[in-house]
C-alpha cells in the first residue's frame, strides 16, 4: 500500500469519525463546532447533513480508494468539496472576524482532509514491478494482433 492510499483511507476515517460521532450524539457534535441545538429539527438536521452526509462521504471514499485511478473522480470530488468547505470557513474569518483558536483548528483540519484527497486522487504511479508488467503486456498484446 502506497503512502498516497495510507493518507487516503487515514483522511476517510477521520471523515467516517466525524459523521458518526454527530449521526450518534448530534448534541456533542453540534457543540464541537460551536452551534446549539434550540428545537428538535436541529437534532434532525445535524444527524442529516452533520452525521450521515459525512458517513455518506465516507463510504464512497472507502469503496473509491482502493479502485483508483478509475475511480479517482470521486476522491477528487470529495476532496473538492472539503477545500469548499475550508474555503467557507476562510470567508468567515475574513467577513465575520471570527479568529478563534478553535476556527483556525477546524481550517486547518478541513484544508488537511481536503489536500489529502486531492492528492489521492491523482494516479499512482506503477512499481518497477507494475511498470514492466504492463509493458511486457502491451508488447505481447502487439505481436497478437500482428499476427492475426
Amino acid at each position: 500500500m502506497t503512502t498516497r492510499t495510507r493518507i487516503a483511507y487515514a483522511a476517510a476515517l477521520v471523515v467516517l469519525a466525524l459523521g458518526l460521532l454527530t449521526l450518534l450524539n448530534p448534541l456533542l457534535g453540534v457543540r464541537l463546532v460551536g452551534l446549539e441545538v434550540v428545537a428538535p429539527r436541529g437534532l434532525s438536521h445535524a444527524r442529516a447533513v452533520l452525521g450521515a452526509m459525512f458517513v455518506g462521504m465516507a463510504g464512497m471514499l472507502l469503496w473509491s480508494i482502493p479502485q483508483r485511478p478509475a475511480t479517482g473522480a470521486a476522491v477528487r470530488a470529495i476532496g473538492l468539496l472539503w477545500a469548499a468547505i475550508a474555503a467557507g470557513r476562510v470567508a468567515s474569518v475574513a467577513i465575520d472576524g471570527v479568529v478563534t483558536l478553535g476556527n483556525l483548528a477546524w481550517l486547518l483540519l478541513e484544508a488537511a482532509l481536503a489536500g489529502a484527497l486531492l492528492w489521492a486522487s491523482l494516479e499512482t504511479p506503477p512499481s518497477g514491478a507494475e511498470a514492466r508488467a504492463r509493458r511486457e503486456l502491451a508488447a505481447a498484446r502487439k505481436r497478437a494482433s500482428g499476427d492475426a
